[in-house]
Parts: C-alpha cells; structure tokens; sequence
C-alpha cells in the first residue's frame, strides 16, 4: 500500500531508531483503528531498515482464547534458538524472559522487534510486553507495539499495561484518518467521486484502497458490500474454500485445508495471485482481519457451526492435540461441542496458569460455568473455586466476591463447616479489597464464629489470622496482638509455616508503630518474611515487603522503606503479582512526595489511577499524592480528587488511609480559606482516633486541626515532631524533618520560628514550586507586619511561571504559530482530543478563555519569545 500522508510517522520512527542505537532502547505504540494503515507503516519503515539491523516479527491470534505468549514464540523460532525453545516448552515463564533479554543483549547488531495486534495479546504476551518495555534501555533495539484503539475498552488489559509502562522508555504514535483532501486525490486517479468514498471510508485507508481498488466494481454502500462483491465473482469452489479460511482466525494448515478440499490448490490460485489470501510457514490467511471476519458472518449459522466441526475433527486428530488446546477450544465452543471444549478448558486452563497468564485462566473458567449444564456439583464447585480465585488474583474483586457468595450457598446446603468458615474468611479479605470494611469485619467474624467449635485446624487459624489482620489493618495494636498470638499458637501446633508467616506479619505490623515496640515489631515483620520466602508463600511475602516499607514510611526512615520497597518491587513483578506491585508503588510515590520529589510522586501515582479497575485501598493513596501536590502547585482540579479520595477512605473505616485524605483537605482549607470539611466528618475522624491509629498519623491529623481550625484534641500520645507551634519546639523539629529529608514539613515547621527563619521557609517552599504554600506564608508575613519577604522567581528568569508542562509550552508556542487543532495533532503525533485536553489546561492556567488571549497572556508573562 502507498504511503499517504504517513510520511511523518515515518520520520518519527526512523529518528527514533537513530537515537535508539547511539543509545537507549525505546518502545513505540503505534495505534490507530482497523484499516489505519499501522501494518503498512511498519513493513515500509522495515524496507528502509533491514540493511542496518534485525527484524522481528510476532503476531497476536484472534483465537477465542488467546495462545499465551504467541508473538514471543514466533521471533524465538526466527531466532532459532533451540535453547529458548527448551526454556518454554518447561513451563518456567521467569526464565524464558531472562533468557531471551540476555539473548538480545548479545546480538551483534541493532534489533527491531515488531509485536502486532496486541489488543488480541493474552495475559502473559501482555507481561512479557512489560518486562522488556521496563528492560529496553538496556538492550540497542526498537520496540514496537500496534494495536487497535478502538478496540480497547475501559476494563480491557492492554488498559492496565499501558497506565504501568515507564513513562520514558515509551512514545505513543496514533494514526489518524487520511484527510478530505488526500482521499480526493486518490478517487480522482481512479474516475470515482472522492466526497462519496470520503464519507463511507471515514477517510481509513483500508476502506479507501479496497473501494477503488481494480477487483471492486462501483461504490459500494460499505466495506463489507465491498468484500462480499469480490467474494461473489469467485467460484462456487472458491468462495468454500474462503469460508473454511475465514473461521480459522489465526490460519489454517495447507494439510489440513487438503483434507477437507483435496483440490483446493487450483481454487486458491488467483487469491494468492491478487494478494487477497498469503501463505505464510504452511498456513493459510486473509491478507486482511476485515476481509475474514466479513466472510464470516455472512455464512449461515448451520454452516458455520459445519465448518467448525471440521476444522475441530482435524485437530483431535493430531499427534498432539494438547498442543493445539487453545484452538480446540475456539472451534468446539462454535461447533457447539460443549462437552469436548469443557474437557479441555481446565488442560487449557493450567498451561495459562503456568505461565502467569491469569487474566486468561479467569476467562477460560468464566467459559466453563456459562456452559456447564451437568448435575455434577463437584465439578460446579471446582469452576466457582478456580474462577474466584482467578479473579482474586487479577483484580476482579467484585466477581471473586460473587462467586464466593455462590459457594458459601453451596457449602451451607451441604452443611460443610470447615468450608463454610473458610469461604465467610476468603469473603473477608475479598470485601477488604473493596473498600467495605462492614462486610470485611462481618464475614470475618462469622467465618470465627463458625469455625470456632471446630476442631484446631489450617481453617481455623487462618480465620483468627484474619481478624488479627483486621485490626491491623486499622490499627488497634491490642486486638491485633490477641488475635494474632492465637493464631501464631495454632499455627505452630499444627505446624502450619504459611499462617505462621501471616499472623507474625499482624503483630510485627502493629509493633513497630508503637515506640515501645519498635524494635521488636521490626524483628517480628523480617521473620514473618523470612519463613514466607523459605516457604514459596510468595502472597505473605509481598505482604511482609509492602508491612515493612509502609511502616519504616511513617517512621520516616526511607533510606531503609527504599530498600524494602525496591526488593519487594522485584520480588512481585518477577512472580506477576500485580495487586501488590502496584500498591508498593503507591507507597514509593507517597515517600518521593515527603522527600520532595514532587514530580516523581506524580507521575507514578498518574499512572496507578490510569487502570480503573485497581481496588480503593490502591487508588486513596495516589489520589490523595495528585491532589496534594496540585493543591500545592495552584493548579486546577486538586479538590475534586481530594474529596473522591476522602470519600473512598471513609468507605474503608482504616484511619491510614482515613488521616491522609483529611490532612490534605485540612492544608486546603488552609491554604485557601474555603471551608471543605464538615463538623461531622471532622467528629468522626476525632472519635475514631480515639480507639484506633497510630501515633504518628494521628498527631498530623492534630498538628493540623489545630493549625487550621484552632482546634485542639487529646490522643493517647503525641509525637513528638509535630509540637511546633512555638519557637523553641520550632528550632527542634525542624532539625528533625531536616535530617529526615522532608523539606515541606521543614518549611512548615520552620515558619513557626523568628522572622529570619519565615524568610528561610519561605524560599524553601518557593524552590519547592510550591505557588500556594508561598503566597500563604507571604500574606502571614504581610498580616504579622514583616515587610522584608522574599520575591517569588521574576519573569524575566522563569521559562514557566504559569506552571506549564513540557508538552503544554509546545502546544502554546504552535497556537502562537496560528496552527489548528488538527495541525497540532499531526506535527506531535498525538490525537485533537489530546490537543483540547491541553489547551483547556493552558487556559485555566493563564486564566484565559481564548486562544488567541491564552498567547497574548504568555507573551505578557515572557512564558513565550
């Protein structure tokens, strides 16, 4: 296909390739809908390059159920690599990675590898996306991702893999349509009416080529009349052998086409020759995913199901029809063999579970009790159990929850006690992750009460372990003690090494919030993680990383909370146990924001609220770091995330995420004289500081309550560093927070001393980029009679005193050029919505409702030359 009006694109790609092998690796999502011409980009770019490195090429399937890693695969087979080979055919995904970086590393040549169509990825092509995007800028190689985007809806995974990948290794290209203009031309060239196939094509390349290409007569009243006309003029024998092809998504072998058509090679002679099917390694395709799918659904159902039948019989008939498992599945479920598809789901099933794949296991299950229709409850439960497991792991708490509410249905017909307890304990901690602390503690004590005459078991002590975590989890170090010791007998009794880890993980938590105990709890927390490791309980070992890291956080030792969190980081992306990553993320944000590392904190907690399918207990704390640091900045939309984020807090009845959000609110009552809080929400909080949380928040929550509302409280305790409201106890504290590396606090606190040191705060806050906090302690000075204030950053040295970011100070100075919308999305390689989303910030920004005053503003302001 010619390349029209994609000459940008282009440029883009082999720029960055040059920057790629005189230094770092770099990927590159190219995305653009069906028949957007990102294949045609890629093979035309790969032309100009194939003399100055190697190209790899892998492909995702439209299977029914995805085969794992399948893009991985076919460049290990262009590799060659026996090696590689042997390393995936053993199942170990964690080394099969590694193998083929180091692999990469040692190639004589700089790479290209090309993943196509990885909105069809399954889970773990999607992992594996994400251990080499995170590793690119070790390797001199080009990655490059197409995918459709009008494919990717808001709960699809490619959504949570894009929110995860650095930021700086990436570049996002997205193609647009061919314009009005391009499409005339190329209508005029063939005697047809470009405004006609302007406004059925929509301007996609696909569709403008196919209507006026040669084999198509007329203008068809859409792409698919278009294909099906070309279909039309095919023989009888033809137009079988395409209908056979077109429910065969991912192709289908020359041997087995001549099985069902022994003379299928004079049939197929003229589609090679006009290019409408490609043989590829023995296997037969549609050059083209539309031209399939067209030809698909205009079978009739007796038919499709027929073809399906046929293609099915052949591959049980194969040598290893387990190889093949993903396929049988696809064709038995379309052939209505559900008996057959339903045998091989649990085999499919466990080689997805094998390789990290847990999106596609849950999947697979999901399958498997829609068509299950058998009495056999044995085998119900055993579906319910995997898929809710499945579910669990993969962040799909509401299903997990759903299907756990149909077990406990089950299990109290059957009057099974042990179940019964176990399954209200699942329930617990699944209703934990949602952020229902009431239902948390409901099934959590039931799942106790039932359990409790029972006989001293696994069961048993995993429920009192999970009531111990509860008051954890909210801090009320009593409860969690008495809880947890009877667990940590049990366990021992019973020899139970993994509730062992769990309970020890409750104590050791509590302890080393509690001053006295601090010591003691962090020797608690490391043998819970001790045993955990040496057990393979890999779920208690995130738990006892993420334990330690919060905890040292609020003890404000982040040298060590940095060593904990960089090793548990590790430890859960190695083993795919996204929930916790994510949430050691959240806490990595939380410290780069007390350390002053205000842009770091942002952008990570950006990308974790990118998924919206993460649970609350994820999302509170990244909601509250952007909110803070816009409160902080000045910037737009800091009180809206602040008050979702205050309200999710509530919902989970914890004060460690319940404090932040009120803190945050406090400082913006402060910082803006609005009043946001009401009396009761303030009550609440006060009252439950009186029978739970630690030390250290709930003396922020008072340091605060009484700096904005005067308003005073007594706790169990006060820590020590926040008593500065005098100039004594100023000089003290702020020695503290400086040591700790806490500049904002040191600001704060170093405010409350003599005029010098308010001269001194100031500045600091203002080095901060901390617009609001300095205008607040401006007036304070003013209002205190101190006329000698320190001047925020002139005009005439600041590039960007409206707070602007990189990619907005673009767009202004392309405005300032008189460029359009469009214009502006072309020359950055980004869509017109992105470019409204940006000019509608540099318009709050420069407090502006034009765009020619947004201009005129930042030449004012000397933003712009």
């Amino acid at each position: 296909m010619e390349l029209i009006e994609r000459s940008g694109f282009l440029t883009r790609l082999n720029t960055q390739f040059d920057d790629t092998i005189n230094g770092e690796g770099h990927c590159i999502l190219l995305s653009g809908e069906a028949g957007m011409g990102k294949t045609s980009l890629v093979k035309a770019f790969c032309n100009e390059r194939k003399g100055d490195c190697m190209i790899f090429k892998g492909t995702c399937d439209a299977l029914f159920t995805p085969r794992p890693l399948a893009p991985l695969y076919d460049i290990i087979w262009q590799l060659g690599n026996d090696t590689l080979t042997q390393t995936g055919n053993k199942g170990s995904r964690g080394d099969l990675f590694a193998d083929f970086l180091h692999e990469m590393k040692n190639l004589a040549e700089p790479s290209v590898i090309i993943f196509e169509d990885i909105h069809w990825a399954d889970e773990a092509t999607l992992d594996f996306i994400k251990f080499l995007s995170r590793r690119i800028n070790q390797l001199r190689c080009l990655f490059i991702l197409t995918y459709r985007n009008d494919e990717i809806h808001s709960r699809h995974p490619l959504r949570n893999l894009l929110g995860q990948l650095p930021i700086d290794s990436f570049s996002r290209l997205e193609l647009l349509p061919l314009s009005k203009h391009a499409v005339d031309r190329m209508a005029a060239e063939k005697g047809y009416s470009g405004e006609d196939v302007y406004e059925i094509s929509g301007g996609n390349p696909f569709y403008v080529t196919e209507i006026l290409a040669s084999y198509s007569s007329g203008l068809p009243e859409s792409i698919k009349d278009s294909i099906l006309s070309v279909c039309a003029r095919q023989s009888d024998e033809t137009r079988n052998v395409w209908e056979i092809l077109s429910v065969a998504p991912t192709g289908l072998e020359i041997k087995y086409l001549e099985k069902i058509v022994p003379t299928y090679t004079r049939m197929i002679m003229q589609s090679l020759d006009c290019k409408i099917l490609l043989l590829k390694a023995d296997k037969l395709f549609f050059k083209h995913e539309l031209y399939r799918r067209t030809i698909e659904s205009s079978i009739s159902p007796f038919a499709k199901t027929a073809l399906n039948k046929s293609i099915l019989d052949l591959l049980l008939e194969a040598d290893e029809p387990e190889q093949e498992t993903e396929r049988i599945i696809h064709h038995a479920e379309r052939a209505n063999e559900y008996d057959l598809m339903l045998r091989y789901i649990p085999v499919a099933a466990r080689q997805a579970i094998s390789l990290g794949a847990h999106q596609e296991a849950a999947k697979l299950y999901c399958t498997a009790i829609t068509y299950y229709k058998g009495q056999d409850m044995a085998r119900l439960i055993h579906y319910y159990e995997s898929y809710a497991y499945e579910c669990y792991l993969t962040n799909q708490t509401r299903e997990a929850i759903k299907y756990q509410e149909k077990l406990l249905a089950l299990f109290q017909q059957q009057n099974d006690v042990e179940k019964i307890g176990d399954c209200m304990r699942f329930l617990s901690r699944l209703w934990w992750f949602e952020g229902n602390r009431t239902e948390a503690e409901k099934y959590g004590f039931q799942a106790v009460e039932v359990l409790e005459k029972q006989p001293d078991s696994q069961v048993k002590a995993q429920a009192f372990s999970n009531i111990s975590q509860l008051k954890m989890l909210s801090h009320q170090p009593h409860e969690c003690m008495a809880w947890g010791q009877l667990a940590i007998a049990m366990a021992k009794k019973l020899d139970d090494m993994e509730t062992l880890s769990h309970a020890l993980n409750n104590v050791g938590t509590v302890q080393m919030e509690m001053p006295e105990l601090k010591q003691l709890g962090a020797s608690v927390l490391q043998e819970s993680l001790h045993i955990a490791l040496k057990g393979s309980f890999h779920e208690h070992a995130a738990r006892a990383y993420t334990n330690l890291g919060a905890s040292s956080i609020r003890l404000k030792d982040f040298a060590f909370a940095k060593k904990v969190l960089d090793e548990g980081i590790q430890y859960c992306e190695k083993r795919e146990l996204d929930s916790w990553t994510n949430y050691m993320l959240s806490l990595n944000a939380r410290m780069d924001m007390e350390t002053g590392a205000w842009d770091d904190a942002y952008r990570t907690a950006e990308q974790l609220l990118a998924n919206d399918e993460h649970p609350s207990v994820v999302t509170i704390g990244p909601m509250i770091i952007v909110g803070t640091i816009k409160m902080r900045r000045a910037e737009a939309g800091a009180l809206p995330i602040l008050l979702r984020a205050q309200e999710k807090a509530f919902e989970t009845m914890e004060l460690q995420r319940i404090i932040p959000a009120m803190v945050a609110l406090l400082e913006y009552e402060w910082l803006t004289g609005e009043k946001v809080l009401s009396n009761q929400e303030l009550d609440r909080t006060i009252e439950m500081t009186e029978t739970m949380g630690n030390i250290y928040e709930n003396s922020e929550f008072c340091f605060w309550l009484l700096k904005v509302r005067s308003q005073k409280i007594s706790v169990d305790g006060l820590y020590e560093k926040y008593k500065s409201c005098n100039h004594t106890l100023a000089t003290r504290t702020t020695q503290f927070w400086h040591v700790a590396g806490c500049p904002y606090e040191e600001a704060l606190t170093l405010f409350d001393g003599e005029e010098l040191d308010k001269s001194n705060a100031i500045k600091l806050v203002q080095k901060m980029g901390a617009t609001a906090t300095y205008q607040k302690l401006k007036s304070l000075m003013l209002a205190s009679g101190i006329r000698r204030i320190p001047r925020g950053m002139r005009q005439t040295t600041s590039s960007n005193v409206a707070n602007l970011t990189l990619r907005e100070l673009t767009v202004l100075q392309l405005l300032k050029e008189g460029m359009q919308n469009k214009e502006i999305a072309s020359k950055l390689f980004i869509s017109s919505k992105t470019v409204d989303h940006h000019i509608s910030a540099l318009l709050v920004k420069l407090n502006v409702n034009s765009r020619v005053k947004a201009v005129n503003e930042a030449l004012k302001l000397e933003i712009l030359k």
